[in-house]
């Protein structure tokens, strides 16, 4: 008679109860006496906690966890590894301070993640990139390969300020061992060379369609000057580049004849003197 009650759902004091508190009042499968909450049948030993409502759904006495206690947003049920330090949480970011700020021990500040031999504290500067870490040489690749703070430094052989990649942001030079070739040089027509590194010479300066200098076109300074193009008469210009005059230029001539006038052929001197000089005799005879 003097047993304590227990929760058995027995009369342990044998007074012919059963004590209130051995009934499962809400349903949930919990007895009051197991149930840290017997009228909320979402709430028993075990129950799907959700992180973010303040309830110990599941009994677990550990209603502390689902409190951001540092204030970096974060609980420790958010997987916050340290809810003291605001530092810390999966969002922080790794630094060389022996703590784990991103709660991931895979990317801790002495991993070598890229697997090159080097963690950020050993001075790795890009830990996705098995290329790139301290002491390695230095390639034309637009990285800072061997993390000194430079990227494609000491690859310039001409000096001209650009290196012989694309990826680099100083690329693109098309002949390293010309200080005069790098990308937006100054083109030099007709010789050769591609100054400006855009893929060609210049050759064509007017844009008729017919390059200048040792090729065709006679006048490349002049559009309406090529060869073929219809020659206009009397403009003292070549336009058709045949190398012959107006005048010579049988697209000036009309009918296969020149089609300029002929000047006036002098008349013979003689036959005038020679008048002249009876015309005179006959006076002196008078």
């Amino acid at each position: 008679p003097f047993a304590v009650e227990l929760c058995d759902f027995l009369d342990n004091d044998c007074d012919g109860e059963i004590p209130s508190f051995e009934y499962d009042h809400d349903g949930d499968g919990y007895r009051e006496c197991e149930d840290c909450d017997d009228d909320d049948n979402t709430i028993y030993p075990g129950a799907p906690d959700d992180c973010e409502d303040g309830i110990d759904s599941n009994c677990g006495e550990d209603l502390e966890l689902e409190t951001d206690d540092d204030g970096d947003g974060y609980s420790e049920c958010f997987n916050d590894c340290d809810d003291t330090d605001p530092e810390v949480n999966p969002d922080g970011v790794e630094v060389c301070d022996g703590v784990d700020n991103d709660c991931d021990p895979a990317t801790d500040e002495n991993a070598d993640e890229d697997g090159d031999g080097f963690s950020m504290c050993m001075g790795d500067c890009d830990l996705t990139d098995p290329d790139v870490f301290p002491g390695n040489d230095e390639i034309c690749d637009g990285k800072d390969n061997d993390c000194d703070g430079e990227v494609d430094e000491g690859l310039d052989e001409d000096h001209d300020g650009y290196v012989p990649c694309d990826e680099s942001p100083v690329g693109g030079d098309c002949d390293d061992t010309d200080p005069g070739v790098y990308p937006g040089a100054s083109e030099v027509p007709y010789d050769g060379i591609d100054q400006d590194c855009d893929g060609e010479d210049i050759d064509d300066l007017d844009g008729d369609g017919f390059d200048g200098g040792a090729g065709p076109d006679c006048d490349d300074n002049a559009a309406n000057v090529f060869p073929g193009a219809d020659e206009i008469c009397d403009d003292g210009v070549d336009g058709d580049c045949d190398g012959k005059g107006d005048k010579l230029d049988p697209d000036c001539m009309d009918g296969g004849g020149c089609a300029c006038a002929a000047a006036p052929s002098p008349r013979p001197l003689a036959p005038v003197a020679l008048g002249l000089t009876a015309l005179a005799l006959r006076r002196r005879g008078r």
